[in-house]
């Protein structure tokens, strides 16, 4: 499988594939300024997912911060991950329990996909 892993930066969160797991994880903060350039080969490896014989899948997302333009890169990514056949897969977002903000933007998620959605508290 095509491995990823993008460094965090201050504006970019850390984006790092774990093939034994088989688990996409996402953790930082997110403030590209170009958010296009950012996350496109994050797409197009979510994308590519399906020439892999994957049984399950999971995405864990740990973000402190997003933007708007960082929202739709992450909605784009979560139905490119529904629109694979992989039989097991979900979405993990992690919130501290005192965040109301993003434990709100998570529900949001949650309801506009189609694939398990859970929200946990950290």
């Amino acid at each position: 499988m095509n491995m990823l892993h993008l460094a965090e930066t201050e504006d970019t969160p850390e984006v790092r594939y774990h093939e034994s797991e088989c688990t996409l994880v996402i953790r930082g903060k997110s403030l590209p300024e170009n958010a296009f350039s950012f996350y496109s080969p994050v797409l197009d490896w979510a994308k590519s997912l399906s020439n892999e014989s994957l049984s399950d899948f999971t995405i864990e997302l740990y973000l402190e911060y997003f933007n708007s333009s960082t929202g739709r890169y992450l909605l784009e990514l979560f139905l490119a991950i529904s629109d694979q056949h992989i039989p097991q897969k979900k979405i993990v977002w992690f919130v501290e329990p005192d965040d109301e903000l993003m434990i709100e933007k998570g529900e949001e998620f949650s309801s506009l996909i189609k694939i398990p959605f859970e929200i946990r508290t950290i």
